[in-house]
């Protein structure tokens, strides 16, 4: 497992840093210092082994500049490092949102997963597993990525059939041909996995077990028969809230009702 990588490596990530936040800095320093003294902060607490304070420099430096893949990274190996499962998985799902490419997150992504492993995710069969790879290829593109292919797809199909309706002949009609067919077939097949994001990143609400075994109940109380032990750290999808509590269920189907504090969502607008 590699988890410094990026907290020493840390030049690029400074400077672009700085320019995202070079609006804040103009009108006023956060507590008396700028956005690379916080980020160099948070190395250095990471590297002198003050978990806590350096996940408390992530989070300020993430509320500033918003959704980062390396921020995330780090957050997460702090707060694996600290000792906090929960938070640890939580960030490197947020990580993998923003870079499902990197082999550092999807690695550390991977360790931390097999240490929640529970009893519960035994049942997951054949056809589960089979899912869970073909999710893992739908999302190898970012949703930003797809909405670019997605106009240059556009350009080609469109640029095609222009050409096509001012009467080309000879090869430059079948070559214009040719590009607004292919235009179209990857059009039609980007717009299917483009929808596919829009539609988890916006609709489906995941969110990680931040409290060590978690009770499920069968209904939204403390009074509810108890029907999950769920380990810090396990993955569950949100189905409903009530009254401070959420159903969430289990990839296997199982579900239960758990309190919204045991729980934090990995994207969206969080549990209330």
């Amino acid at each position: 497992m590699n988890a410094e990588r990026k907290i020493k490596g840390s030049i690029l990530l400074s400077l672009s840093l700085l320019i995202m936040g070079f609006a804040v800095l103009s009108a006023e320093p956060i507590e008396g210092t700028t956005l690379e003294n916080k980020f160099r902060q948070a190395n250095e607490f990471y590297s002198q082994g003050e978990y806590e304070k350096a996940i408390g420099r992530y989070e300020e430096l993430l509320g500033i500049v918003g959704p980062s893949a390396d921020l995330y990274y780090n957050l997460g190996c702090a707060a694996l490092k600290a000792g906090r499962l929960g938070g640890a998985v939580v960030n490197f799902h947020r990580a993998a949102r923003l870079q499902p490419r990197d082999e550092d997150i999807k690695a550390n992504l991977k360790f931390v997963e097999a240490l929640t492993k529970s009893e519960s995710e035994e049942e997951i069969g054949e056809e589960n597993l089979l899912f869970s790879f073909l999710i893992r290829w739908l999302f190898l593109l970012t949703e930003t990525e797809l909405a670019v292919m997605q106009l240059v797809f556009l350009f080609i199909f469109t640029a095609g059939a222009t050409f096509l309706a001012i009467g080309l002949s000879g090869t430059l009609r079948k070559t214009a041909l040719a590009a607004a067919g292919a235009g179209l077939v990857f059009l039609l097949l980007n717009s299917v996995l483009l929808g596919i994001h829009i539609y988890r990143n916006n609709f489906v609400r995941e969110a990680v077990v931040v409290e060590a075994n978690a009770e499920a109940r069968s209904g939204p109380g403390e009074d509810n028969t108890r029907v999950l032990l769920l380990p810090e750290g396990t993955l569950l999808r949100v189905r409903q809230e009530r009254s401070g509590w959420v159903l969430v269920s289990l990839p296997s189907g199982r579900s239960g009702w758990l309190k919204g504090d045991k729980l934090e969502e990995i994207w969206g607008g969080g549990i209330n």
